[in-house]
């Protein structure tokens, strides 16, 4: 496993709109969870339905590609971003964050967001990693 790189990322919906277009890092991430043991890519619920409510067959590419974990809701995640939203946070955005934050399973959080707008995760307490446009 490269040391450099996060053992697991969390795509929001910017990041899965452009995983769909085929953008080369997203791609490679992919590929590197699929090859490496101990990587992660997870894809909160509601981002992809936010994606998906804007290009229709991406959620049938990414359950097409069974690395990419989809989170589900649940009910701790559902108070979690409820209560983000009720904060002003774009509900697309909210369960990212939820995500990406410490918890029993990852108790350090080092789950960064793959988003092209990381200005709109300041001050929510989650590291964000920038999609690269040069790279499209």
């Amino acid at each position: 496993m490269n040391p450099g790189l996060p053992a697991g990322v969390v795509f929001d919906h910017s990041a899965l709109l452009t995983l769909g277009v085929g953008h080369p890092m997203l791609s490679a991430l992919v590929v590197q969870a699929h090859r490496e043991a101990g990587r992660h890519v997870f894809v909160p619920a509601v981002c992809l339905a936010a994606a998906s409510s804007i290009r229709p067959a991406l959620g049938e590419h990414v359950g097409a590609l069974p690395v990419l974990e989809v989170v589900e809701l649940g009910y701790a995640g559902a108070l979690s971003v409820g209560r983000l939203i009720e904060q002003g946070v774009d509900w697309q955005r909210a369960h990212a964050v939820t995500v990406a934050r410490p918890d029993p399973e990852w108790p350090a959080g080092r789950r960064p967001v793959v988003t092209e707008s990381p200005k709109a995760y300041a001050g929510l307490g989650v590291v964000t990693i920038q999609i690269p446009s040069d790279l499209r």
